[in-house]
């Protein structure tokens, strides 16, 4: 019996094998719903540059948590709440020494109306007589951003009885696209490109309300290393960057740096 021929053709296969394996990995991330479109883009990209794929889960942010935590596997966590993300870490299923900020989310005051200016929308905010949308400030980071907007104008004592509260971000912006609401705060990111464009919004400072961050977690344990590397590799790069700034995001190296 030919051992050498044996042991190397036994190398070869073990070899091919874990190739192969590296291959066909698919990357699973678990997303906040408001962010899923520009990561959607982005996976597209990532997979037309690597070997690798993605498959995106998305939910709120604290149902994300409660799947972590009763033990569904996930790669990559992309939190829109740090108070979920810090408990997974102290619950030790999440690296507290490998996650970052991808992006920053905008805030923005919004009506279906397209015939309100930026500066009708604001003079109709401070309107006593008119309804506004936000999310649910209790359970929404775009919602306490929302009210910390109006506490901050000194106009949130007054204005109760007539904010329509919204479960989550897409149902506020549906109560405004049913005219439920004349208007209310929503993610510019969900704007359609138009209006984005045209401007047909008007945007607090931002510097009004703790930032919308989303953040990026690797979750334990860490199987499939090499997809999860690459994509996080790929999360910090420019092509990503630019499909977060064109879906109305900021990116985390941008807003840092203002």
């Amino acid at each position: 019996m030919n051992c050498p021929k044996i042991l190397i053709w036994l190398l070869f296969f073990f070899f091919s094998s874990v190739n192969a394996n590296t291959a066909h990995q698919t990357v699973q991330i678990a997303l906040s719903a408001s962010i899923k479109a520009p990561l959607e883009s982005i996976c597209e990209k990532f997979e037309e540059a690597t070997k690798f794929k993605c498959k995106i889960i998305s939910a709120s942010t604290g149902h994300l948590y409660a799947h972590v935590m009763h033990g569904v596997q996930y790669d990559l966590l992309v939190s829109s709440d740090e108070t979920y993300s810090q408990a997974l870490i102290n619950a030790e299923r999440a690296q507290s020494d490998n996650r970052f900020i991808l992006a920053v989310g905008r805030l923005v005051l919004w009506s279906a109306d397209k015939s309100f200016s930026k500066d009708q929308l604001k003079q109709k905010l401070m309107d006593d007589n008119t309804a506004i949308a936000i999310a649910n400030p209790s359970t929404t980071p775009y919602g306490l951003a929302a009210k910390e907007i109006l506490q901050g104008y000194n106009i949130w004592h007054r204005m109760q009885g007539r904010i329509v509260f919204g479960l989550n971000l897409r149902q506020t912006f549906r109560l405004i696209e049913e005219q439920q609401a004349p208007l209310g705060f929503v993610a510019l990111s969900q704007l359609s490109e138009q209006d984005r464009k045209n401007k047909n919004f008007w945007e607090p400072d931002p510097n009004s309300y703790h930032p919308v961050l989303h953040e990026v977690l690797v979750l334990k344990p860490l199987v499939k290393k090499s997809a999860t590397e690459a994509f996080l590799n790929f999360m910090q790069s420019k092509d990503s960057c630019s499909v977060l700034r064109a879906a109305g995001y900021e990116c985390w190296t941008e807003y840092s740096s203002i």
